[in-house]
């Protein structure tokens, strides 16, 4: 017989076997289909979200720009003037594009559903979970393109023109845009009278002159709303030198590949253009000094996933709970198959017999479980799919749209019909290589006909039991651990009145007549007029805590420039008004704060932390220190940079939290703000009680001032909640705890069946035991043991595993410690319990067996 054909009737046998026991077959598709599926989604999502190509005809050829300067940073905006010298200069490109999003203001645009109005209907908004930036006017997310964007990306607007077919004379006389069909189909009603019509964005009229296609992002990650030319940038900031500022760093850069250019060509000819470039820049900026281009395929990232090592590492650990859950279902159908293969011995026996080698029976047992296996990636492939589906349709339904319309593709394409494959063939041979192996010693010994499995085959059921509780209890506390810094890190103490403290952003109108002393005047006006108001106890301007906008400093405790290199410690510095402590609730503990007036500039505050860094045991009021600022290219030419030899400390303030999880934020350098600045800081307003009503009285005020003005406005525990660190915390801690629990399940379940399985097969043996007067309770009580000394000794190794676990997400525990007692004693009492709740069933069952009946029983 060939071997086509043996195989052939392996598979047709496998296939009898399997329907013949349908039992078996439902759990272990079951339990690989929640490990095959996981696994699934997770590449899946990766795909989608992170490794997904441009959204451009031919992305393969599609790359980004990139300058690495000699200090590792990496530049990926450009100013325009620079576009323009790259675009005409580097012959490797068929085609480069400039792109910038920004958001700007929504007037005059009519239509039938309003951005509140969206909010407020969202789940979010129903359930008052809206992150914060409430706010007295409408917004829109604008992409600013040059005028080749779409021919470049090969695509064409769904109705009307794109901007390469507008003649630059046209344009000049009439502004165009391009609005997406989501937002055409989200704020208009797909009402065909928008083609032609004149809506205002940051006051400036421009006439919608086509329809880009359906969830169509092209270099962005979300749909924008409308699509404008980057050559109408001066119009819409009433600034005519904003694309000719060679500064200007405003836009991200991809190219299309010419015929026969690869990446390196293309990277030498940037990286000449960049050298010659540097010349032209201001000496004093970091676009002057020497660097390196960097090209590669074309991403929605900035950067190289490389240069995202927090990313990476997050995206890692994902994958690994998902190859652990894996390994827990193949060890849980592993040990069934292995249980259900000493209640085959007679037909193995028989096969033997009949002329089978032990490579056939082997190989029969292989291709059972490679079939199980690939039912088990059919049914994960359904659930995958219907699964990402469903979040995919939740975030349309829970976050209201102008937080961002993201567009994540989760159909199932070949590479993961592929994967799927493959993994679910892999997955077969895992867990059915070592059954088949014992199975087929266990037929060829002396023993074949004994009620009980052989001391091997035990030890081996006993391995994968507490493999999979070892591996369970890893993504049990991980998860534990997770959500418990979740949750603790919004009950710990800010170290100020969170509460009770409003932030409020204004922005200007673009136009010539709000120039610095004119928003400064309003700002003031403004100021004053919201200290009137009822239920305000006081006003101040400065970052608050929880914003990422601080800086950070090199402190030095020596004479002379301090720098990077000579500096005592790296603190966060802000620069605040003499009120911004009492304001805020914090307390001095040391010292004095800033005076309202005549307060020399090179004195400072520092909070707790940061003055027992560094002058621990000491009183550091009276002493200096020096201030070097650490990264000049983070710092505009309108920020306000630490930098002076001689600060003299004159305070030491409580510690504040602030967003980062090893809280090295809270550790601050505190400089007086200098009221020029004030238009450049929020303002944060104390108020009694809650600020509903305070809220309310915030646009009239505003409007009664300066109708133009732009305000947002939220709680500092908002910001706080909404803040990335916690975000990220959160969906990490579901995540782990979800894979956990679907380990957990899996366990059970394997220690279930297992148990069940051996129980069936000592059936004799407990006869023999209660004829000769063995108790109830003492079997029961053996079994029992039995049962659960693998699960002891998963427990144990589960334990160790987890500590290097908890080592790995040290950075994004928030006020827990590495081993944290409650989650690695509470998970595994708890995973204990359940356990032997699982193997009690089964155990019980096999008490209740009449012994004269157990005693002919094979």
């Amino acid at each position: 017989m060939n071997l086509p054909e043996s195989l052939f009737q392996d598979l047709r046998y496998g296939a009898r076997m399997l329907s013949g026991n349908l039992g078996f077959t439902a759990v272990a598709v079951l339990a690989l289909a929640l490990g095959i599926g996981v696994n699934t989604a997770v590449v899946t999502a990766y795909k989608a979200m992170i490794a997904r190509p441009l959204e451009a005809r031919d992305p393969g050829r599609m790359v980004d720009l990139a300058l690495i300067h000699q200090s590792s940073s990496a530049d990926f905006h450009f100013s325009y003037p620079d576009y323009k010298a790259y675009r005409d200069s580097v012959h490797s490109f068929a085609g480069l594009i400039a792109y910038h999003l920004e958001q700007m203001t929504l007037t005059d645009a009519g239509g039938v559903i309003s951005q509140r109005s969206s909010a407020a209907g969202s789940v979010m908004g129903r359930l008052g979970l809206l992150p914060p930036g409430a706010g007295n006017a409408e917004f829109a997310n604008v992409a600013a393109v040059s005028e080749n964007y779409f021919q470049v990306l090969g695509v064409a607007p769904l109705r009307g023109r794109s901007f390469e077919s507008i003649r630059t004379s046209e344009m000049a006389a009439v502004p165009f845009a391009l609005i997406s069909e989501n937002y055409w189909q989200r704020r208009f009603a797909k009402d065909p009278a928008v083609l032609g019509k004149t809506v205002r964005l940051n006051g400036a009229a421009v006439q919608v002159a086509g329809i880009t296609p359906h969830d169509f992002i092209g270099t962005n990650v979300a749909v924008p709303d409308f699509w404008v030319p980057l050559s109408l940038e001066p119009l819409f900031h009433a600034d005519g030198k904003w694309l000719d500022d060679r500064e200007n760093q405003c836009c991200r850069l991809f190219a299309r590949l010419a015929p026969g250019a690869s990446i390196g060509k293309a990277q030498a000819q940037v990286s000449l253009v960049a050298d010659h470039l540097r010349s032209l820049h201001d000496p004093h900026s970091e676009s002057a000094k020497p660097v390196t281009a960097l090209v590669w395929p074309g991403s929605i990232f900035p950067l190289p996933l490389r240069f995202y090592r927090g990313l990476t590492v997050t995206i890692l650990l994902i994958m690994l709970a998902a190859a652990m859950l894996l390994a827990v279902a193949c060890a849980n159908v592993g040990s069934l198959q292995l249980a259900r293969g000493r209640s085959r011995q007679h037909e193995l026996n028989t096969r033997l017999s009949l002329g089978a080698s032990r490579a056939r029976l082997i190989r029969q047992l292989l291709t059972e479980s490679a079939l199980l296996g690939l039912l088990a990636g059919i049914v994960a492939l359904l659930f995958a799919w219907v699964f990402l589906r469903i979040m995919v349709v939740l975030h349309t339904q829970i976050v209201p749209a102008q937080y961002g319309a993201l567009i994540f593709r989760v159909n199932p394409d070949l590479e993961i019909f592929a994967y799927v494959l493959a993994i679910s063939l892999f997955a077969g041979i895992l867990f059915g290589l070592a059954p088949a192996l014992e199975n087929s010693r266990a037929v060829l010994s002396s023993s074949t006909r004994a009620s009980t499995a052989t001391a091997r085959t035990r030890r081996l059921q006993d391995f994968l039991i507490a493999a999979q509780v070892s591996l369970s209890l890893v993504l049990l506390i991980a998860g534990s651990m997770l959500i418990r810094s979740s949750i603790h890190s919004l009950k710990l103490d800010t170290g100020y009145n969170e509460k009770h403290v409003v932030d409020l952003d204004i922005q200007f109108p673009e136009g010539s007549k709000y120039d610095s002393e004119r928003k400064l005047i309003v700002v003031r006006e403004l100021r004053t007029r919201l200290a009137g108001l009822p239920g305000v106890v006081a006003v101040t301007s400065a970052r608050p805590p929880d914003n990422y906008g601080f800086r950070t400093a090199a402190i030095g405790l020596s004479d002379g420039k301090t720098s990077r290199k000579n500096a005592q410690s790296i603190l966060y510095y802000t620069l605040i008004q003499p009120n911004y402590f009492e304001t805020l609730g914090i307390p001095l503990f040391l010292g004095r704060g800033f005076q309202a007036h005549g307060q020399p500039e090179q004195s400072v505050i520092l909070s707790e932390s940061a003055a027992k860094q560094l002058w621990p045991g000491q009183n550091p009021v009276g002493r200096s220190l020096g201030l070097g600022a650490t990264d000049e290219r983070v710092h505009t030419s309108s920020e306000l940079v630490a930098d002076g030899p001689a600060y003299q400390v004159i305070g030491v303030a409580r510690d504040t939290r602030g967003v980062e999880f090893d809280g090295s934020d809270s550790r601050q350098v505190y400089l007086p703000l200098p009221d020029s600045r004030l238009p450049g800081r929020p303002i944060l307003i104390r108020i009694r009680s809650g600020a509903a009503q305070v809220l309310r009285a915030m646009d009239p005020a505003i409007s009664s001032i300066d109708p133009g003005l732009i305000a947002t406005f939220s709680t500092l525990e908002e910001m706080l909640r909404w803040s990335t660190p916690f975000i990220a915390a959160t969906l990490a801690a579901a995540v782990a705890s979800g894979v956990g629990l679907l380990g957990l399940l899996l366990a059970l379940m394997g220690i279930y069946g297992t148990v069940r399985y051996i129980v069936v097969l000592r059936t004799r043996e407990v006869g023999i035991r209660m004829a000769v007067g063995a108790q109830k309770r003492h079997i029961l009580g053996l079994i029992l043991r039995e049962s659960t000394r693998p699960v002891l000794t998963g427990l144990l190794a589960g334990m160790l595993l987890a500590l290097g676990a908890s080592y790995l997400l040290r950075g994004v525990l928030y006020g827990l410690h590495a081993v944290d007692g409650i989650s690695f004693i509470g998970v595994a009492l708890l995973f204990l319990a359940i356990a032997l709740l699982a193997a009690y069933p089964p155990s019980r069952r096999a008490i209740q067996v009449d012994p004269m009946v157990a005693l002919r029983y094979e």
